[in-house]
């Protein structure tokens, strides 16, 4: 196993919160800044925690939640599961919207600091121009659920990083809460790969699939509620973001994605361009690296989401930047790893960048000349996306790969 970097105490962990925290209270004190990013919050914060909780009042109030919903100011339909209506029985309501979103902001913030622990001050750094990018200050603004997602995937990871029995039941039951309040964190399950000792890790993944599989049967009958349109607008995700601007139907960009990252992965490992993703490193780390990694690629292949999926990046974020630090690696594998740097760098802060350029740099534009501007954007970035997706495919191929080595060299010694 490798050995960690000189530590320098809790010192850079309390400064990556400090930096946070002023960072996003500046903006909520001074919107002004979100706007020039091209982030709105249409007069009201927390707009996306009020969503839920307008749904789970109308359902009290016996209004279908699949319908245009009258108490949410943008008349948004219930987009997630019914297990989110388990808030009335807190006996929360619209009013208690401030509480709700403050404290799933808090909980993010809490997961991030905690489970990415920079050890210096160049990674608390690193992690900070991460933490208050556009993708991240869009889902605080909006307190999207995702920030949810986010924490229960860390205690996830962070217990099935351990050996014990009831902390894996305590993974186990994170990843089953996550996938029944919002269906795409499934994957995930495939993480557990990673459980160590290697003689658990099939169980494990056996176990933590079976469960996601469980929980998705299920709740199928309302997966159909999260697959809504998203136009192709600045800060999202997608796949279909390229593939509709050359006519393709979203489902052919899901087919395209999956064919081009399966294939750009075996080639890398092939060249032996990469590092095994999840096979260095220390376990909790490696763990949550591979498990935000699946959960980014699946985000990416299945349609079009808002920016603020990026959030599961901040895992493999700091597992790169780890390794591109190490010495020992061959030059092409370094390049590999730079260049995954570079590119979630890109896509954390391109389209917020872009946005700064146009309300504060260019002179006054028609939406004409807007719209043309974000089809010549996207068709620009958006290969750029691709690529890291490839090289994240590559790197959970090969942690895959070099995960079936340990098993089979387990099973010799035993």
């Amino acid at each position: 196993m490798i050995e960690p970097a000189p530590n320098s105490g809790h010192r850079p962990v309390l400064l990556l919160a400090a930096i946070c925290m002023l960072g996003w209270l500046a903006c909520a004190l001074m919107p002004r800044l979100l706007l020039a990013l091209g982030i709105t919050d249409y007069g009201q914060w927390y707009l996306d925690s009020y969503a839920v909780l307008a749904a789970s009042d109308a359902v009290r109030a016996g209004v279908s939640p699949d319908g245009a919903n009258p108490l949410d100011p943008l008349l948004r339909n219930h987009k997630y599961s019914d297990w989110w209506f388990g808030l009335r029985w807190l006996g929360l309501t619209r009013e208690s919207n401030f509480l709700l979103g403050t404290s799933w902001v808090a909980a993010f913030a809490v997961a991030a600091w905690l489970t990415l622990r920079p050890r210096n001050f160049r990674e608390a750094g690193w992690l900070a121009v991460l933490l208050l990018s556009p993708p991240v200050l869009l889902g605080i603004n909006r307190a999207n659920n995702d920030l949810v997602i986010f924490a229960l995937l860390a205690v996830c990871g962070s217990a099935a990083a351990m050996p014990a029995w009831p902390r894996q039941a305590l993974a186990l039951a994170a990843l089953v809460l996550a996938t029944g309040l919002k269906f795409y964190p499934a994957p995930a399950a495939l993480a557990f790969l990673w459980v160590r000792p290697i003689r658990r890790a099939q169980w494990a993944a056996l176990a933590a699939v079976l469960a996601g599989t469980l929980v998705l049967a299920g709740v199928w009958h309302q997966v159909a509620r999260g697959q809504f349109p998203v136009e192709s607008t600045m800060h999202t995700l997608g796949a279909p973001l390229l593939g509709r601007e050359f006519g393709w139907s979203d489902p052919a960009s899901l087919l395209a994605s999956v064919v081009v990252c399966a294939l750009g992965a075996v080639a890398l490992v092939a060249a032996r361009c990469t590092v095994g993703l999840a096979a260095q490193g220390w376990p909790r780390e490696r763990l949550l690296a591979a498990m935000g990694a699946i959960v980014l690629l699946a985000c990416f292949a299945a349609g079009v989401s808002y920016a603020y999926r990026w959030i599961f990046a901040l895992w493999p974020a700091l597992w790169l930047w780890r390794r591109a630090a190490e010495s020992g690696e061959t030059a092409r594998v370094r390049w590999t790893l730079r260049a995954g740097l570079g590119l979630l760098l890109f896509g954390f802060w391109s389209d917020g960048l872009m946005c700064l350029v146009v309300n504060r740099v260019l002179p006054p534009q028609s939406q004409a000349a807007i719209d043309a501007l974000q089809v010549s954007w996207r068709l620009w970035t958006q290969p750029l996306h691709w690529a890291l997706m490839v090289l994240l495919a590559g790197w959970l191929l090969e942690g895959v790969l070099a995960t079936g080595r340990e098993w089979r060299a387990a099973r010799t010694a035993g």
